[in-house]
């Protein structure tokens, strides 16, 4: 019986890793007609933008726009998150201080009147 499991699983892995080298050749061939295409999409989008802005009544020279399509490719306004670390979590710690700020206030206040009454009642 142990071997009749073993002969229907081995297909099944086959299938498997066949399916992952389609998936990994595929996708490679995305990559590179992706690469050969963004002259094509580049050239497109200028266009694009010039006849916007012509719609519009905007005059824009043609290196403006071709600068903005730089700082496009190069994910220049891209928002890309903090990388955690030490002063990333003092960042957070203080932009969340409203939320902790006054009840650690209060606590340190009250600590301070009853050393205060501590002081003045006990001690002296």
């Amino acid at each position: 019986m142990a071997a009749t499991t073993t002969k229907e699983a081995a297909p099944l892995d086959d299938v498997m890793l066949a399916m992952d080298i389609v998936d990994t050749l595929r996708h490679r061939e995305l990559v590179v007609e992706r690469e050969l295409a963004s002259d094509e999409r580049r050239a497109d989008l200028v266009a694009r933008l010039k006849s916007l802005y012509a719609a519009q009544g905007i005059e824009v020279p043609d290196r403006v726009i071709e600068q903005g399509v730089d700082a496009l490719e190069q994910n220049r306004f891209a928002y890309s998150p903090a990388k955690p670390g030490f002063g990333t979590s003092l960042a957070r710690l203080y932009v969340s201080r409203a939320r902790w700020g006054k009840p650690l206030l209060g606590v340190l206040g009250l600590a301070a009147a009853v050393f205060a009454a501590w002081q003045l009642l006990v001690v002296q």
